[in-house]
């Protein structure tokens, strides 16, 4: 499988490789991968990664390379990836390497929240809700605590209220943006009530009142 993703990056060469060396190329570091000769690989990726034109790609080709190699920086690159497709408003491409992050550490926090931020503001009611349940779940679990739910809670509010020092506001282009998405007030409301996080509930509906949100609407 790495052999044919290596293969297929020959397009994004530059033109002073030819293609028969890029295949090569791709072809030799693949071998190395799959010996775990981590420094040899990592050299000739280096090498060959000043051809390409997209930054965001090259980091999760090279978390992909670390992760196959064990190497736990592999997690700090693919991070580096996630923040760079948000920046350039490539929401999608964003959520899949969260959603590949938390396959990875599945109860990671950071993962988690970020995702829920992200397909909310991409309204994808599924996928928003069902990460939500599953922070709730690991609250239920004693993984998370309260107050950690509550504060990706108060993010997606004050993504809802459109503060002006939230910076995902930029990703509202109008009004009408803004307004679609508080629907995402009544999906919250409803999961916590179906799970009778009443004290939570009484946190969140302080914090709308305080942004002059109606939680409940």
């Amino acid at each position: 499988v790495m052999s044919q993703c290596f293969v297929k990056e020959n397009t994004k060469m530059s033109n002073n490789l030819d293609t028969k060396s890029s295949c090569v190329a791709w072809f030799k570091l693949a071998e190395l991968v799959t010996r775990k000769e981590k420094e040899k690989a990592l050299n000739l990726y280096r090498l060959l990664s000043h051809s390409f034109e997209d930054r965001a790609y090259a980091l999760q080709l090279e978390g992909d390379i670390l992760w196959a190699l064990e190497d736990d920086q592999a997690l700090e690159k693919y991070e580096q990836d996630a923040y760079l497709y948000k920046k350039e408003k490539q929401l999608v491409s964003a959520c899949a390497i969260y959603e590949h992050l938390l396959t990875l550490q599945p109860k990671n926090y950071d993962f988690l929240s970020r995702l829920i931020s992200l397909y909310a503001l991409l309204h994808w009611r599924e996928k928003f809700e069902s990460k939500f349940e599953a922070l709730l779940l690991f609250g239920e679990q004693g993984i998370f605590s309260q107050d950690h739910i509550f504060t990706v809670s108060k993010k997606i509010i004050d993504l809802a209220s459109e503060k002006q020092n939230n910076q995902d506001t930029v990703f509202f282009e109008s009004e009408d943006d803004c307004k679609k998405f508080i629907w995402v007030l009544k999906s919250l409301s409803n999961m916590l009530k179906k799970k009778k996080s009443n004290n939570l509930l009484k946190r969140i509906n302080d914090y709308c009142s305080e942004q002059n949100l109606n939680f409940d609407s």
